[in-house]
């Protein structure tokens, strides 16, 4: 079976390099994705976002784009 366990990849990988790994709120809204924070708004039991994601919002990626030399986009 080619169970590749791609959630748990990407977290490896940004625990093995130190990157901050950021779900878009609107899209982890559209798809029930919840941090701490998010559960606790929604009168939630608890979280479900993978280890090493975090929520955040369009103003951080603005600002990353502003500091940043590139900006890589996975997805449409």
């Amino acid at each position: 079976q080619d169970d590749r366990h791609v959630v748990n990849r990407w977290s490896e990988l940004a625990e093995q390099h130190g990157l901050d790994m950021v779900v878009c709120v609107a899209a982890a809204q559209r798809r029930g994705i919840l941090d701490a924070d998010e559960a606790k708004r929604n009168g939630k039991d608890g979280d479900n976002i993978a280890p090493g994601f975090r929520i955040s919002g369009l103003g951080q990626l603005i600002e990353a784009g502003i500091q940043a030399d590139r900006l890589l986009v996975f997805g449409d």
